[in-house]
């Protein structure tokens, strides 16, 4: 499992000569994309881990979905119970 998403990153180089100068051709590269420390991280990518890294970012989509729903039905418990205890007094 891995956190954070698997995004193609489009960038200039700062050369002055150089293609992506002019904004038409920018270079490519596919980032791992996450946060840290309230900062957005970029994590370069070789072609041969990019479908490994992507299936693990939804790996840990869906394990925090399944979290959140189990969370959620919790909380919903809870809250009946609670709420059948004060009705009874």
């Amino acid at each position: 499992m891995v956190r954070g998403s698997v995004v193609t990153h489009r960038r200039r180089c700062g050369k002055p000569n150089c293609r992506c100068a002019d904004g038409d051709q920018l270079h490519e590269s596919t980032v791992l994309s996450y946060s840290e420390s309230n900062k957005t991280r970029f994590l370069m990518l070789p072609a041969e881990e990019v479908e490994a890294v992507r299936d693990a970012t939804e790996a840990y989509r869906r394990a925090k979905s399944a979290v959140e729903t189990a969370g959620n039905a919790g909380l919903g418990v809870l809250v009946q119970r609670l709420s059948r205890r004060s009705t009874k007094g």
